[in-house]
């Protein structure tokens, strides 16, 4: 690496905001989700909340507290099991910016963002790929009320759900004050999140470990070991103006990201029972089905190294690439991880990097659920992601990518119609094409499986995280 490029990538990590990179260390999460009601007041309150946002640095100083806390306490010092770090962090709505900024050279260039994530995957886009059912959304989610538009969202992070309610309290005084009479902002609603009962597990309701892969930024993670893991991934795919960005933004916008909020339900008993109901047809057991949907054994294990049973050993390896990518073997083209993060099977795969951030909502579920295989209690995954650009990152994974049966590309020959098929995860059914999965069964005949959709669209939103700098620029302006 060249000076010049070291350089480039000397990103400033106290003017990022620290969910977008290294993310924020967490156990409990709180979204506040609000509408501005009086700029010039919201512009004083955000100059006293800026202090308690978490920076990139901090964020790493985190980690770093955590990781050192985990060794020590089997050395038998004496230390909390969970130690009591909070996180604050801001992100604002195209609605939410228009307020604040009336220059339109200050426009942020994405049509995606400006439209709202309603408008974006109910009909703006040809052939309706985004394919989220209306009916589905919930009511809050809607911009239905006007002076009801989400103009922002607060995310407050804790290591337990006690300090992380604390901190939230203390961010909406900032802004409502204790009775309400100088609010700057509305609180439309909260969701909560928080890790299923074993943190260490980091799995989702279905079982599976979560965020084993995430893209590495150059400059900023660690270079790859392994022959077959992905390349590092220039910052400027997730930080805007970073080196290397697709679409440039104005300059406010630097040191900045935009950000995907979608909540989705999870039918996680209907999904079991459909694993036990369809593997024996297709000369599988329910795990080895349940593997090929996702791409990994629900230990983390990536099926493409260990196609027919479990290898824990292997639950945090990256080193592959699923190549050759002429078969589908070890591997369906379909499969969640492969549709979601395809490596090999396209080209310049660093276009299309998403740092994700969710975690999970709602109770585990009731022996009555399972028993009655129903789903009673609603549960599911608050999903975050971070990029540069929407229409390259969440857009094209979700639209392109998750939703279509042509995707990964030139695999029909092999597969036969209509072709890989959907993700069979966070794939959403469309009219007349088939809801089906490509993969190869217990004979290694390559087969199409009907699936039935367990994740359910609730709602979400697109937001911008602004960089310190900007932030504060923001308050210190006056309404024009």
């Amino acid at each position: 690496m060249t000076p010049e490029r070291i350089k480039k990538l000397d990103l400033n990590k106290d003017n990022i905001q620290g969910n977008i990179w290294p993310g924020l260390p967490k156990l409990h999460e709180f979204f506040l989700f609000f509408n501005i009601t009086r700029e010039t007041r919201f512009r004083r309150d955000l100059k006293t909340l800026i202090p308690l946002i978490t920076t990139a640095n901090g964020a790493f100083k985190h980690h770093e507290q955590i990781r050192l806390n985990k060794t020590e306490v089997p050395s038998g010092e004496e230390k909390l099991e969970v130690i009591p770090l909070t996180g604050v962090n801001i992100a604002l709505s195209a609605k939410g910016l228009k307020k604040l900024f009336k220059d339109d050279n200050d426009n942020l260039k994405s049509g995606n963002f400006l439209g709202g994530m309603l408008a974006d995957l109910q009909g703006g886009v040809a052939g309706g790929e985004g394919r989220d059912n209306p009916d589905d959304w919930e009511a809050k989610f809607k911009p239905e009320v006007e002076g009801q538009y989400i103009d922002g969202v607060i995310l407050v992070t804790g290591r337990s759900e006690q300090t992380a309610r604390a901190k939230l309290r203390e961010v909406k005084q900032l802004f409502i004050g204790w009775f309400g009479f100088s609010s700057s902002i509305k609180e439309l609603f909260v969701e909560y999140g928080h890790v299923r009962p074993d943190p260490n597990s980091s799995r989702e309701h279905f079982g599976y470990r979560d965020l084993i892969s995430q893209p590495q930024l150059e400059g900023l993670d660690p270079a790859p070991k392994g022959n077959h893991e992905p390349p590092l991934v220039p910052p400027g795919y997730i930080i805007t103006n970073a080196d290397q960005e697709p679409v440039g933004q104005p300059d406010w916008a630097t040191d900045g990201s935009f950000l995907v909020f979608r909540k989705l339900k999870q039918l996680v008993p209907e999904y079991n029972k459909w694993l036990d109901d369809t593997a024996p047809e297709h000369h599988l057991t329910s795990d080895q089905l349940s593997a090929r949907l996702m791409g990994r054994w629900k230990s983390g294990a990536p099926v493409f190294l260990t196609p027919w049973e479990d290898d824990p050993s292997l639950a945090d390896c990256n080193n592959f690439d699923f190549q050759p990518g002429n078969n589908q073997e070890k591997c369906p083209f379909a499969a969640h991880i492969r549709k979601c993060r395809p490596r090999g099977d396209v080209k310049d795969q660093n276009t299309f990097s998403i740092l994700r951030r969710g975690i999970p909502y709602g109770d585990e579920v009731t022996k009555e659920e399972h028993d009655e295989q129903t789903t009673k209690n609603e549960r599911g995954m608050l999903f975050l992601c971070y990029q540069s650009n929407i229409a390259n990152g969440f857009r094209r994974v979700q639209e392109q990518w998750c939703n279509k049966n042509t995707f990964p590309p030139l695999k029909r020959g092999i597969t036969g119609p209509p072709g890989p098929g959907a993700d069979p995860i966070c794939g959403q059914p469309n009219g007349p094409d088939p809801f089906v999965m490509g993969l190869c069964d217990g004979q290694n005949d390559n087969i199409h499986v009907d699936l039935k959709c367990c994740v359910i669209p609730k709602g979400g939103e697109y937001f911008f995280s602004p960089s310190i700098k900007a932030l504060t620029n923001i308050a210190k302006q006056s309404a024009k």
